[in-house]
């Protein structure tokens, strides 16, 4: 299944589930009309038929076995409107599972799809995560909401109709109030909404200091440490009271009009009572049919209340989403960015920026402001700077993250965006400083690194050795297969530093010819960091690599250094060069060589 681009209404809240799981949705519908008219309309009909039947036995008017029939009916009756009950819950978990199965993927490709500036954007990653983290809560209390909604109208309907084959002036009755009733239900149920709405950044709020701050594992060290826990646990209260001070208004306001409400239900049943009185005294009305009215009319009035009120609710949560639905379908995608790299990587000469200028989509400063530079085949480079200079910018520009840059980006003479989105992805290998964890196994890990071609066991293991993981898999359980992370049963968690190699094996299984470490050992300990630029400087021999680094120590191994300052090249030479040059990259070593002292 794919999401169209186009706007989505709240019918869609059904139309959407009715296109994966039609059958299941007919069904749904089905059992809905049957548990609209079964509790009022029929049940009203057998409660009439059982009374007046005893009321003649009890005369004498008809033999005792006469009960019998009546009194099976309305048994029956109870009977099948107890099976309805649990029924609903089985055709939901089916539809929650075609939703899951259908709609998720749908999603996530479109997610996957998305051009890069949305994933940074929080704006628009928090409407992904709504979109995504919302979709079968509130498709399936909107297919209950309609339901209901459905239910009303046909309960209230089917014992108009009784009424008026009985008393036709006295449907006129009902008819009056009924109509506010479903006013009144209504907008209490918008008013709901909207303080959900309101209290969302709230709730947002303290869900944080509560699942991440408060409870986490992850943070657990820094909690126990630095002891703030009672500090983060006030501001969690503090969101939270607002949060509640919020809705508890609202609902109280919509209490009191859905107890007004109540308190009109029970008036028309009594004066739809009180004008049945005088056509059961004259006979026109049998004592059973004025019972069975009466009984209906007490269904309708909880059909009525809140369960049409929390409906309405939902039914507007679910405009909101199909909205967020409607403006998730309409971020801006990038071409081919679900295509799986290219088996045969480019055969990489050249790399240049020239006159390269770029800022974020919402940043008013240019981070790249006139950067040039060039890289040839088979040689080492480092990019170092300060925090914030536009190094790992370069990066994302080069692996055609962001192509809305101005300046050319040109390999092998040809402009970046002239080429395919699977060529770009073979064409560099990174490990970031903040690299995945995939919590799998180690050899999974480490294949992740070219999904192109099967890696059997033997080639992983060698990268591994090569990563410096051997002491690491030799501890493991079940060696390179042991499952790594909290997630399986049988996992096991490892160092920052472990995984830190895990990252770097990825790139060294690669066959990219472009090899790229941003900062990927800012978790080792400076001897281990050694070790692996070492094993890298071996193993890269022959390729093109860049090194990405505030620790000057790796740049030693460069064949050319690039300082960047203000957006742009500043300085460029070996480590020699530039240190006899005693500008910005000398001051830099210096001062870290003091470090160490």
């Amino acid at each position: 299944m794919k999401l169209e681009k186009r706007k989505y209404k709240k019918i869609d809240i059904l139309r959407l589930p009715f296109k994966v799981a039609p059958f299941t949705m007919i069904l749904q519908i089905a059992l809905t009309i049957i548990d609209a008219i079964v509790p009022t309309f029929v049940m009203a009909l057998a409660t009439a038929f059982f009374v007046d039947t005893a009321i003649s036995v009890f005369e004498g008017g008809a033999a005792t076995s006469a009960i019998y029939l009546p009194l099976g009916i309305l048994v029956a009756l109870v009977g099948v409107v107890s099976l309805l009950g649990g029924l609903p819950q089985i055709i939901e978990s089916r539809i929650k599972f075609a939703l899951e199965r259908n709609l998720t993927p749908a999603i996530l490709d479109v997610q996957a799809s998305l051009a890069y500036k949305h994933i940074e954007d929080a704006a628009s990653w928090e409407l992904i995560e709504r979109v995504a983290d919302e979709m079968t809560e509130t498709f399936l209390d909107g297919i209950r909401s309609y339901g209901a909604v459905i239910r009303s109208v046909i309960a209230t309907i089917s014992v108009l109709g009784l009424i008026v084959t009985q008393v036709w002036w006295s449907g006129l009755v009902v008819i009056a109030f009924s109509v506010p009733l479903f006013w009144v239900s209504l907008w209490a149920g918008r008013k709901n909404y909207a303080a959900k709405v309101q209290t969302r950044k709230y709730e947002r709020r303290y869900s944080y200091y509560s699942d991440e701050v408060l409870t986490n594992r992850e943070a657990v060290e820094e909690r126990t440490l630095f002891g703030y826990a009672d500090d983060v646990t006030k501001r969690y209260y503090e969101h939270f009271e607002i949060s509640r001070d919020i809705q508890l208004k609202v609902l109280l306001k919509t209490h009191i009009a859905m107890k007004s409400t109540s308190l009109s239900l029970i008036l028309i049943t009594l004066v739809t009572a009180f004008t049945f009185i005088k056509p059961v005294i004259a006979g026109d009305v049998s004592p059973g049919m004025f019972m069975g009215i009466v009984t209906a009319l007490f269904g309708m009035a909880e059909t009525l209340g809140w369960q049409l009120q929390d409906a309405a609710k939902n039914i507007s949560e679910s405009k909101g989403y199909t909205d967020d639905l409607t403006s998730f379908v309409e971020l801006d995608r990038a071409e081919g960015a679900t295509d799986l790299p290219d088996e045969q990587p480019i055969a990489f000469e050249s790399l240049e920026f020239v006159n390269v200028r770029f800022k974020y989509p919402k940043g008013e400063e240019y981070i790249l402001d006139g950067l040039s530079f060039k890289l040839e085949r088979g040689k080492h480079y480092a990019f170092v700077g300060a925090n914030g200079v536009g190094k790992t910018t370069i990066t994302k520009l080069l692996t055609g993250l962001y192509d809305e840059y101005e300046g050319e980006i040109l390999i092998n003479g040809k402009e970046l965006r002239e080429y395919s989105a699977s060529a770009i992805k073979a064409l560099s290998s990174l490990v970031y400083q903040d690299f995945a964890r995939y919590q799998i196994s180690m050899a999974d890990n480490i294949a992740f690194g070219d999904t192109a071609r099967e890696i059997d066991k033997r080639q992983i293991l060698d990268i591994a050795s090569k990563a410096g993981l051997n002491n690491t898999i030799s501890n493991l359980p079940n060696g390179i297969n042991t499952p790594l992370g909290r997630i399986n049963n049988d996992g096991l968690d490892i160092s920052g530093g472990q995984w830190q190699k895990i990252a770097v094996a990825r790139s060294l299984l690669s066959r990219a010819p472009i090899k790229i470490l941003d900062e990927p050992t800012s978790a080792l300990d400076p001897i281990a960091e050694n070790q692996i630029y070492q094993e890298f400087e071996e193993l890269m021999k022959g390729k093109t690599t860049i090194f990405i680094s505030h620790r000057l120590g790796s740049t030693k191994l460069a064949d050319e250094i690039f300082v960047i300052d203000n957006g742009s090249i500043v300085e460029k030479g070996c480590h020699s060069e530039l240190i006899r040059s005693k500008g910005l990259y000398a001051q830099m070593f210096e001062t870290q060589r003091k470090w160490y002292r």
